[in-house]
């Protein structure tokens, strides 16, 4: 798997071959197709594994009552998810023929979470869930473009931060 993940970080899907993947795994290719039909089969669940794992950050801290603490956590979490294999990240999201499929699944799931956490009054009952899903999701991507794939930032502090502006807004408290 990790010789296919960096092949496709390396070229992307349309570009990966097979018998480049097997040299550097250092199997032969008959290996290779008693696991996996074809190159998209093993696309596929490497894209699925990634997505599930990525999922699986939204919903940390999920019961907390401490908000805030549970706000960043969560954040600090995705962007730690996102950075620990670069190649994993952009294999899968940022060079992903499949990325509408993935996203829609993904936006499904946080508004799913979001939903839930404003019937349980964590979320205020006038946000839109699904602009708030949405631009989730782009703070997400974009953030992680910018500055955790190429080390820019750390988890910690774009955590703190994003979770800042979500809880405290951007406006200054006094400013009238």
């Amino acid at each position: 798997m990790n010789s296919a993940i960096s092949e496709f970080a390396r070229v992307g899907f349309h570009q990966a071959k097979i018998s480049d993947i097997v040299a550097n795994a250092g199997f032969s290719q008959r290996t290779f197709y008693i696991y996996f039909e074809n190159k998209e089969a093993l696309y596929m669940e490497i894209l699925e594994n990634w997505k599930n794992k990525l999922i699986q950050q939204f919903i940390i801290g999920k019961n907390d009552p401490n908000n805030q603490t549970n706000t960043r956590k969560r954040w600090e979490e995705i962007f730690k998810f996102m950075a620990y294999n670069p190649d994993y990240t952009r294999a899968v999201y940022f060079q992903n023929p499949y990325i509408e499929e993935i996203r829609k699944e993904i936006l499904n799931s946080l508004i799913q979470i979001m939903t839930w956490e404003q019937e349980n009054e964590y979320l205020r009952k006038e946000v839109s869930i699904g602009i708030l899903a949405e631009s989730t999701l782009a703070t997400i991507e974009s953030l992680t473009l910018r500055y955790v794939l190429n080390g820019k930032e750390s988890s910690i502090f774009l955590a703190e931060q994003i979770s800042d502006i979500y809880i405290n807004g951007v406006r200054q408290k006094n400013h009238k």
